[in-house]
């Protein structure tokens, strides 16, 4: 868990304020603005506007909390500075609410407490819809999913759809939602279960199976990386489940705070329509995994 920095770690939002990591979309991974936007499908989450129109004026201070512990959502990088999807994220809603904003750090165990007490208005970390947090918590609409993807080897022609995969051989981590989605809905396929991810990978670069079925974050970024050494491909298109995958990642508030929750609502809506969540997936997620 993140270290507790007895509140003192906080930024806070200016309308003045500059993004940080503003810059060419895909410009540290080496691709320009215009082939990262040409070559990647830009998820949509959020839906239409929200009820804060009927509910009265967004508040004119959203103060946030999160870990910094999640990466590439929030983290610290080697000079200890705070950014991350999530950084971005909060700094928009509240340009585009015209609300001043804060994030404080907290150890992710502190974060509900923090909001049920009102010590913070929002969480933006990742926390889980369960029967217990929905009795203190409501949540926001969805702004990021994690999707079941495919990967095939650079050369292959295969399209990984149930008709498709009679006798392939698909690699899975053993015990996983994936491995439990493949059985379920790709009941031709011969699961092949790995005990890690750098089995499964390895056995995909050595052509020891098909296909490989997993996160399509966690693949996105191996892709790019010189272990992978360009071997593969994300094939088909995503998988998603919110009975074998992560629901997605919404913004918490406390129960009952329908001021700050719709007001959180708009603000990623706005942020659909006008391009900006599209903008910052692809700050974060050049090669994609949509």
């Amino acid at each position: 868990m993140a270290q507790d920095r007895s509140g003192s770690d906080k930024w806070v939002i200016s309308q003045s304020s500059p993004l940080p990591g503003t810059g060419k979309v895909g410009a540290e991974n080496g691709a320009s603005e215009g082939t990262a936007r040409s070559n990647v499908s830009i998820p949509m989450f959020s839906g239409g506007q929200s009820g804060l129109a009927t509910t009265g004026k967004a508040p004119e201070r959203i103060r946030f909390v999160a870990a910094d512990d999640f990466p590439p959502f929030i983290f610290r990088d080697s000079e200890e500075r705070l950014m991350g999807y999530n950084v971005d994220l909060a700094r928009e809603i509240c340009e585009s609410l015209k609300a001043a904003c804060s994030l404080k750090i907290l150890p992710f165990g502190h974060l509900t407490n923090a909001v049920i007490n009102g010590e913070a208005d929002a969480a933006i970390a990742g926390l889980s819809m369960t029967p217990d947090s929905l009795q203190k918590l409501s949540f926001s609409q969805i702004y990021m999913r994690f999707p079941g993807r495919f990967v095939v080897k650079k050369e292959s022609t295969l399209e990984p759809l149930p008709e498709n995969l009679g006798a392939k051989r698909i690699a899975v981590v053993k015990g996983s939602r994936h491995e439990a989605f493949l059985e379920r809905f790709f009941s031709e396929a011969i699961p092949v279960p790995f005990e890690n991810e750098a089995l499964m990978r390895n056995a995909l670069m050595e052509s020891q199976v098909d296909a490989l079925f997993s996160d399509g974050m966690k693949l996105s970024f191996w892709l790019d990386t010189r272990a992978a050494d360009q071997c593969c491909k994300f094939a088909g298109g995503p998988w998603l489940d919110p009975n074998y995958f992560s629901g997605g990642l919404t913004i918490a508030a406390k129960a009952g705070n329908a001021k700050v929750l719709n007001a959180i609502n708009l603000g990623l809506s706005r942020l659909q329509s006008n391009g900006r969540l599209g903008e910052l997936y692809l700050r974060y997620f050049p090669r994609g995994f949509f």
